[in-house]
């Protein structure tokens, strides 16, 4: 009879253990090393490069080598983490670890491979451990209670102002379940950990797809709101106590249909999002990223889909949207991709269009 102990992968897991952990594996690629250099923080894709926030180790990922991928989500364990970043079957990146390590399989006790199963199984991965995720929560709510809705701040107002939007603080209001501010938020450099200070802050509350509150975005400003904070990384995302996938910013509720159904607009950005609304008073949810847009989930009651693509040398916006076209459309919902292409440009969002050319967002509106 086959027993697990008796696995090659197996062995090769009880290999990297008793090598030092994944820490020595995953040091010998360039994409995975930046994410050990940083870990805790969030970093690109290794595999590709893209995005600034994609990837990032979980804890225990020395022992377990397991990782969380944006678009990929969770690799469970250290060689699905090779496999993807090699594009490589499971056996094949254990055949690299092994050439890595240097180990002989020969060595391996039945005996050790029983122990690391018994571990593996105790620390079966959640999205964190519990002690993480009270301590995530402890700062998200402390957070949000020091927290006002937007509207009611002259200093959120002004930059919304500072960014070319000419929403009044009615229409802001409407969104106060997502967007708010607080009056001085301490800011911390990513790379040294250093405090430099306390800056008011624009929150948008990111939503989970049951629509339950689950992290704060953070856009640090300068102290009268006439632009952003001048600071290495205004733009921060708080540490989520769960998966964002399926999630968004939920500025607006959908709109009913004449003929049935309801629809709804997707964007990247918080900005972007406004400027939408700002020019056609369509609703429309910024899901923060282009990996994150990608994963979107609507509520069943809806039909129509807009998706506020960006454009970009790389062209991660587009082929997230292309992505996302193609699984609604798979669903049943009428879904399309509005692409903005205008200004002759290399890079250029719907804000952008909105400041210079806003006739060109469809449906706009004059005001």
């Amino acid at each position: 009879m086959y027993l697990a102990t008796q696995s090659k992968i197996q062995k090769v897991k009880t290999l990297v253990s008793k090598s030092g952990g994944w820490r020595n594996v995953y040091e010998h690629f360039s994409g995975l090393k930046l994410a050990v250099d940083r870990y805790p923080a969030q970093v690109p894709c290794p595999a590709t490069g893209d995005g600034k926030t994609v990837f990032r180790l979980v804890t225990g990922w020395e022992d377990s080598g397991q990782a969380f991928h944006n678009n990929e989500g969770r690799l469970t364990d250290g060689l699905n983490v090779i496999a993807f970043y090699l594009k490589c079957s499971i056996k094949d990146a254990a055949d690299e670890v092994l050439r890595i390590t240097g180990g002989d399989l020969t060595t391996v006790k039945r005996s050790e491979v029983a122990k690391q199963i018994h571990q593996q199984n105790i620390k079966a991965s959640t999205y964190c451990s519990d002690e993480v995720k009270q301590k995530r929560l402890a700062k998200l709510q402390k957070v949000h209670s020091e927290a006002m809705p937007a509207y009611k701040s002259p200093i959120a107002m002004n930059y919304l102002r500072s960014r070319g939007l000419t929403l009044t603080e009615t229409e802001v209001q409407r969104f106060s379940s997502t967007l708010g501010f607080h009056p001085g938020l301490p800011y911390y450099c990513d790379d040294e950990k250093k405090f430099k200070g306390k800056f008011p802050a624009l929150l948008g509350i990111f939503k989970d797809k049951e629509g339950n509150n689950l992290t704060i975005h953070r856009i640090y400003l300068k102290p009268d709101g006439s632009g952003k904070a001048d600071v290495s990384n205004p733009k921060k995302l708080m540490s989520p106590p769960n998966y964002m996938g399926g999630g968004a910013f939920r500025l607006g509720e959908p709109i009913s249909l004449d003929g049935g159904g309801k629809y709804i607009g997707v964007t990247e950005g918080i900005e972007t999002a406004l400027a939408l609304f700002n020019a056609n008073n369509l609703p429309c949810w910024p899901l923060y990223s282009d990996t994150v847009l990608a994963l979107f989930e609507p509520e069943s009651d809806i039909t129509h889909v807009a998706i506020w693509s960006e454009k970009e040398p790389s062209k991660a916006g587009w082929n997230s949207a292309v992505k996302l076209r193609d699984k609604l459309r798979n669903k049943g919902l009428y879904c399309q991709i509005e692409y903005p292409d205008f200004l002759n440009t290399e890079k250029e969002d719907w804000l952008d269009v909105f400041i210079n050319c806003p006739t060109n967002i469809r449906g706009y509106i004059a005001k």
